[in-house]
């Protein structure tokens, strides 16, 4: 099935999730749609089922149906719930970062999705309350009618940094890094190795601190030669 860039439609969903000192806890599946609704507004249900190691796990109570829909204006999408409300942004057709609160499910988060092929999509994020992370995600999606189980190499070796970056914590083949060029300036970057998609994924983004704004300023899809 030949996709564009765009993440509507019926993908099934793999995330694994890890706790913050990087432990692999168990898989999460779900099925995700997303379908417009009326112009310029599309509805996400997801409909997920955390694996038994989950339970005891903050991610156990993601289990069931979540709605909730999204304006899209221009680059931005807000996210108006009743399940998710925050704010994501396209960098760049098919790449995606949000941010903003489950209420219902009583979380923040910071996500990313990225298509990196027609049929396969790397996406992945951070649960925290209070700022305090509860949850390291990293996933896969693919669509509903390719009639696969989406699967990520958790044993694949991490991206190569060089020396400017500073790794600080690691989420199976999910590397994050950090540069502090300058008191109000921090880089972080995010690097994946996926053998099974064929492609290393690299998303850089840039805080200025005082009027808290984050940017991406690279999202980089390359294929390893053979």
């Amino acid at each position: 099935m030949a996709r564009d860039d765009s993440f509507d439609g019926a993908w099934l969903v793999a995330e694994y999730v890890h706790d913050p000192d990087g432990t692999f806890v168990g898989v999460l599946r779900q099925r995700r749609v997303v379908e417009v609704v009326a112009e310029g507004r599309l509805r996400v249900v997801q409909t997920c089922d955390p694996a038994p190691e989950l339970a005891g796990h903050p991610m156990a109570a993601f289990a069931g149906e979540w709605v909730f829909d999204l304006e899209v204006v221009g680059q931005h999408r807000h996210y108006l719930g009743p399940d998710v409300i925050g704010l994501g942004t396209q960098w760049q057709p098919g790449a995606m970062t949000g941010s903003g609160v489950w209420p219902r499910f009583g979380h923040e988060f910071t996500s990313y999705g990225v298509l990196v092929g027609p049929d396969r999509q790397l996406t992945g994020g951070f649960f925290s309350v209070a700022g305090r992370s509860v949850a390291d995600i990293v996933g896969v999606a693919v669509p509903e009618s390719a009639g696969i189980e989406p699967t990520l190499d958790l044993d694949a070796p991490l991206v190569r940094l060089d020396d400017s970056w500073m790794l600080t914590r690691t989420v199976g083949p999910l590397s994050v890094a950090v540069d502090r060029p300058s008191p109000p300036i921090e880089r972080r970057l995010l690097t994946m190795h996926d053998p099974v998609g064929g492609v290393l994924l690299a998303i850089e983004q840039q805080t200025t601190f005082g009027d808290e704004q984050t940017v991406v300023s690279s999202i980089q899809v390359t294929r390893p030669a053979s």
